[in-house]
């Protein structure tokens, strides 16, 4: 239990499609790290994709389980249910390359804007890098 991380994951555009960005909060041990990536234009779907693969790419890093909270159905659709993926290929082929080589992460759906503390935050995140065009890659929160 102790060694996973716990992350939440989020994406937001202003239009869409329209300026993109990435929030995500992690969390593992005594340690809680917060994202912020502005990743230029994008659809919803492409930055909720970008904040799972951030998140798997950190569990990597670290050599621990991840456990990921993301209020995109659209995500949890393609990456764990098979869905036929008509936009976003090489993304999705992406993220599911990551989910490949670091098999230890299970991805769990949590309705957005129901209060959700850490989905908030990884939603005020994403809204923040959108808004001020700028990226914060892990930084202890």
């Amino acid at each position: 239990e102790g060694d996973e991380i716990l992350a939440y994951a989020d994406g937001a555009c202003s239009g869409n499609p329209g300026p993109a960005g990435v929030g995500a909060v992690a969390m593992w041990a005594d340690q809680t790290r917060e994202l912020s990536e502005y990743i230029g234009e994008g659809t919803n779907n492409i930055a909720e994709l970008i904040g799972i693969l951030r998140a798997i790419e950190l569990a990597q890093e670290l050599g621990r389980p991840l456990r990921l909270y993301t209020d995109s159905q659209y995500s949890i659709g393609v990456l764990t249910k098979g869905w036929k993926v008509k936009a976003n290929k090489e993304l999705v082929a992406q993220v599911r390359q990551a989910l490949d080589v670091h098999p230890d992460v299970q991805l769990f759906h949590v309705r957005g804007h129901q209060g959700v503390r850490l989905n908030e935050r990884a939603d005020e995140l994403a809204v923040r890098a959108v808004q001020s065009r700028e990226s914060t890659g892990w930084v202890a929160s």
